[in-house]
C-alpha cells in the first residue's frame, strides 16, 4: 500500500494537483490540515481540520486501518507537544500531525511518528516536503520527498 502524506498547503491547489500526479500510483492520499480548500477541490485527499481550515467541514482526526495497524492523523495545533502518553492514547502504529510546516519522523516504542511538513510554505530549510508510507505486511517505508 502506498500513502502520500502532505499538510499545510494553505490554498495551492496546484501543488496538491502535482503531488497527485507524481503519484498517481498510490492507493491512499492523506492530507493534515491547513489544506484551506473544500472537499471538491482536495480530491483525491482525505483531510483533517487545521485552524486555518475556517468554514470547513473536516473531522479533527481520522483512524486509517492497515496491515501493519491503525494510522491517526490529526492537524496537531490542539497539541503542544506530541508526547509518549498522547501517542499510547491513540493505539496507532503511525501517528501524522501538521501544523509545524517541519518534516519529521521519529520511532516512539515501536509508533511511528511523522509530520510531512509543507510543501509550500516550509519552516525547516527546505524547499518544501512530502511522505510517502509504503506498506505491507512486512515492513512500512517512509521517504520524504522535497520540492
Amino acid at each position: 500500500m502506498k500513502i502520500v502524506v502532505t499538510s499545510d498547503t494553505h490554498g495551492k491547489k496546484d501543488i496538491l494537483d502535482r503531488i497527485a500526479e507524481e503519484n498517481s500510483d498510490a492507493d491512499l492520499f492523506l492530507h493534515a490540515g491547513d489544506s484551506q480548500l473544500s472537499q471538491n477541490l482536495i480530491v483525491p485527499f482525505q483531510t483533517v481540520k487545521g485552524n486555518c481550515d475556517f468554514g470547513l467541514d473536516y473531522p479533527i482526526e481520522r483512524v486509517i486501518p492497515t496491515l501493519q495497524g491503525d494510522i491517526f492523523i490529526t492537524h496537531g495545533q490542539r497539541y503542544y507537544h506530541i508526547t509518549e502518553k498522547l501517542v499510547k492514547s491513540k493505539h496507532c502504529k503511525i501517528f501524522i500531525f501538521g501544523h509545524t510546516h517541519k518534516h519529521y519522523l521519529e520511532e516512539m516504542n515501536g509508533v511511528y511518528i511523522c509530520n510531512p511538513g509543507s510543501p509550500v510554505s516550509p519552516r525547516d530549510k527546505t524547499r518544501g516536503t512530502y511522505l510517502i508510507i509504503e506498506i505491507n505486511e512486512s515492513k512500512i517505508n517512509f521517504e520524504f520527498k522535497y520540492l
